[in-house]
């Protein structure tokens, strides 16, 4: 039996349920993850915790989208078989206080075990909605293990075979039959996202954008019950902030924190238009600076870079420039974003954020006309002809935005692999010089003609 899934398109809300598949290790939760989202994106072998991370993909379900995740093993009773396994075990827990419902695997080639009893009792005190789901059943004897699942006190067993498809659809039926039959979400003028590393200042930044608004419109809960979203007006136009101030409690491994900082920064970076993101001025850029910047450029978001604590910084001449020198060194994909100097701790120059964040957002919505756009077109190739690149020479004949939020420019040429990188990074220079496109990346894309 086959399943179709989509994906949500962009544009479409992603005010999501979440869903977690959770269980002792070896189970098949990485099976059943696959088979839910229609590739092979968790590993999936015969070793027990092989899921180091929690995976987590958007999907549907008869017209039901929502984030499905995939966990490492729970090891109840503190027991350790592996060096990750405490780490592993607290991104599974903490996956299921995020989740609006838990898929609980269980092995009907095995029976109830110890473990299973040891989740099920902690599944019982959190009150959350759970599917029992019985894995394995591929043959007749596996069907009749079924009843012995309800010792755990999780209500029916949902028997299925992950591997071989047996079960997925009811399976799923069940999962969402509590879902609202469309997600409403309020509408806003702009989205924007506060992100960067833990204690760059993300929370007092908001706290201060939301603190000086006279006309604070209403608290929209999030998507998880440790997210929520602040509108507020600003010169007419609703802002919505997207609180990504990161984990309400701390975790006993720091490699759980690590991963749900950046799940979170993920999630927001979907859902906003613009991103700010935010680095400590007084440390510099780090690493994980430049992943975190790489990720807004990789999707597309437009973009300011806030280097904040600026009141730790040493002063002399130009420190300003030569901290902005260091970043692009450091992170060269985002050379075209504005960029200033702040201060959250003495509000130092935090009044900028907004107008800053309305100029890169109408820069995201900019549409140049296919006439103006040839005319450019003409004279950037006048100034600078293609070279001979892959075996020809390449021809463009004409171009076009095709899409917005990003700008995406279209050009029609006799064969794309005659064009140089260099080219296009020339061609998408030159429309940034000449219609401005601030803070946002320029998309440039070869089609035959």
């Amino acid at each position: 039996m086959a399943f179709l899934f989509s994906f949500p398109q962009a544009g479409e809300s992603l005010a999501l349920r979440t869903v977690a598949i959770i269980g002792r290790p070896n189970v098949g939760k990485s099976t059943l993850f696959n088979r839910i989202i229609g590739e092979r994106r968790s590993v999936v072998h015969e070793t027990a915790g092989v899921t180091r991370d929690r995976i987590a993909e958007t999907t549907d379900w008869a017209g039901h989208p929502f984030q499905l995740l995939d966990t490492g093993g729970i090891i109840p009773f503190g027991e350790t078989t592996g060096d990750f396994d405490a780490a592993v075990t607290e991104i599974a827990r903490n996956s299921i206080e995020e989740a609006d419902v838990v898929l609980f695997m269980v092995d009907t080639k095995v029976g109830p075990m110890a473990w299973d009893e040891s989740i099920a009792r902690d599944l019982r005190k959190t009150g959350k909605p759970v599917v029992l789901t019985a894995n394995k059943v591929e043959k007749d004897a596996d069907r009749a293990t079924l009843s012995e699942f309800y010792s755990l006190g999780l209500g029916e067993p949902h028997g299925i075979s992950a591997l071989h498809g047996y079960g997925i659809g009811d399976l799923l039926d069940e999962v969402v039959k509590g879902f609202p039959a469309q997600e409403i979400e309020q509408p806003c003028d702009c989205k924007v996202a506060i992100l960067g590393r833990p204690n760059v200042g993300k929370s007092s930044l908001l706290n201060i954008l939301v603190g000086r608004q006279e006309a604070l419109v209403s608290e929209v809960p999030g998507t998880t019950r440790d997210s929520v979203h602040t509108d507020l007006k600003w010169h007419g136009k609703t802002i919505r902030l997207i609180d990504t101030a990161g984990l309400k409690r701390k975790s006993r491994v720091k490699e759980a924190v690590a991963i749900f900082s950046n799940m979170r920064t993920l999630r927001a970076l979907e859902q906003c238009d613009v991103a700010v993101l935010m680095v400590d001025a007084s440390a510099g850029t780090v690493s994980q600076d430049a992943k975190i910047a790489g990720l807004i450029h990789d999707a597309g978001k437009g973009v300011i870079v806030c280097f904040n604590k600026w009141d730790l910084v040493g002063k002399e001449t130009n420190t300003h420039l030569k901290q902005w020198e260091d970043f692009c060194h450091e992170v060269p994909m985002l050379t075209y974003a504005p960029w200033f100097t702040m201060s959250a701790e003495t509000k130092q120059r935090t009044g900028r954020i907004m107008e800053l964040v309305w100029e890169v957002h109408e820069a995201r919505r900019k549409r140049v006309t296919t006439s103006t756009l040839n005319d450019f077109l003409e004279g950037a190739i006048h100034y600078q002809q293609p070279r001979s690149h892959g075996g020809g020479l390449g021809k463009i004949y004409y171009a076009t935005q095709a899409e917005t939020a990003p700008p995406s420019i279209v050009l029609s040429v006799n064969e794309p692999r005659f064009f140089a990188r260099e080219y296009l990074r020339y061609l998408n220079n030159q429309l940034r010089k000449e219609y401005g496109f601030t803070g946002t990346r320029i998309f440039v894309k070869l089609k035959k003609h």
